[in-house]
């Protein structure tokens, strides 16, 4: 995180950019009578110049201009730049034509030499505008992209917390008719149930974990299925490809091996679920395929739907411009293809 400059960094920033600005010239000119005539001639100018642009760049700016009093900031500035000629010209009038024996001085007041350092003070008025109006917009840019950085996190934990509202009631009704069996699956089962309820509560917390990790998950939760249906769906995960290295978003997959489960399973018929994930360093591609039983219930259809919604928004959220979500649906079958760019 970028972190603000200390105050004198920025103060010796501001005594080089005016000491460049003002005595350069100098350098570059070699004006008659060195260095004390140059300071002569230019020092009020120099000083009134500086701090008509401190007081215009912090206070005028955010006291009148921000708060769009415009009339105001306007005669204050108009106002503060009539006075400033004049002390320089008195300044000329009474200081300098006296070090140098003027002969002929100018008229007093109101003179068109009076005038002559309207130039610099107008660029000050200019530069502080812009400069303040720039540190503005970068202020409330910034704000504008924490407060959509809040509302992406809190959107987000949202669609994450929609996640699994049916699952662990089922499993633990699963696991408890396999203990009224005395199953030997039981213990097995409950370990299982564990490392998910661990990895929904601890890890799914985190930004980002690794791919192997989501992987042990989706295994854990398929085991976990094979109670319920037991041999009645021809089942298969398939990998290829290092995931080893590959870190994604939690619970990003198992909506689509959810949605499998639920709306993919035939008590009459045989039914066939495949899932198969595809990795490497530039990316992955992630399908579920899955037979749909007849005849279809549409309240489930219904209920998947809001489920894809859920999936589609975080995929949008986490993945813009670098995901493509492909389904197809037929009467016979159902499959979803992901892939997601991970470079």
């Amino acid at each position: 995180m970028r972190t603000e400059r200390p105050f004198w960094v920025n103060l010796l920033i501001n005594i080089v950019i005016w000491i460049s600005l003002f005595f350069i010239p100098f350098l570059l000119l070699e004006p008659r009578g060195g260095f004390s005539a140059y300071l002569i001639r230019v020092g009020t100018t120099t000083f009134l110049t500086v701090l008509f642009y401190y007081f215009n760049y912090l206070y005028f700016i955010p006291k009148f201009l921000f708060r769009k009093k415009f009339l105001i900031y306007a005669t204050v500035v108009i106002g503060s730049l009539i006075a400033s000629c004049v002390i320089v010209d008195l300044y000329y009038y009474f200081v300098v034509s006296v070090v140098e024996n003027w002969h002929h001085r100018p008229p007093f007041m109101f003179s068109r030499g009076m005038w002559i350092p309207l130039f610099p003070l107008l660029t000050a008025v200019a530069i502080g505008i812009s400069l303040r109006l720039a540190k503005e917009w970068a202020r409330t840019e910034k704000e504008r992209r924490e407060l959509q950085n809040e509302k992406l996190i809190s959107e987000l934990a949202l669609l994450k917390s929609q996640i699994n509202p049916h699952f662990l009631f089922n499993t633990l009704n699963n696991i408890c008719s396999l203990a009224r069996k005395k199953s030997d699956d039981t213990e097995p089962a409950i370990i299982k149930l564990s490392q998910i309820m661990r990895y929904m509560l601890t890890d799914s917390r985190q930004d980002k974990v690794g791919l192997t990790d989501e992987v042990d998950y989706l295994n854990n939760f398929i085991e976990l299925q094979k109670i319920r249906i037991g041999d009645k769906v021809d089942l298969a995960f398939n990998i290829s490809g290092d995931i080893s290295m590959i870190q994604v978003e939690p619970l990003l997959l198992i909506p689509f091996v959810e949605n499998a489960f639920k709306h993919g399973i035939s008590y009459k018929d045989r039914s066939s679920i495949r899932i198969d994930l595809r990795a490497d360093s530039a990316g992955m591609v992630f399908s579920v395929e899955n037979t749909k039983p007849q005849p279809r219930d549409r309240s489930n259809l219904e209920e998947s739907g809001i489920g894809l919604k859920n999936v589609r928004r975080r995929l949008e959220l986490l993945y813009p411009g670098k995901h493509l979500l492909d389904i197809q649906d037929t009467d016979s079958k159902y499959k979803i293809m992901l892939k997601i760019d991970l470079k």
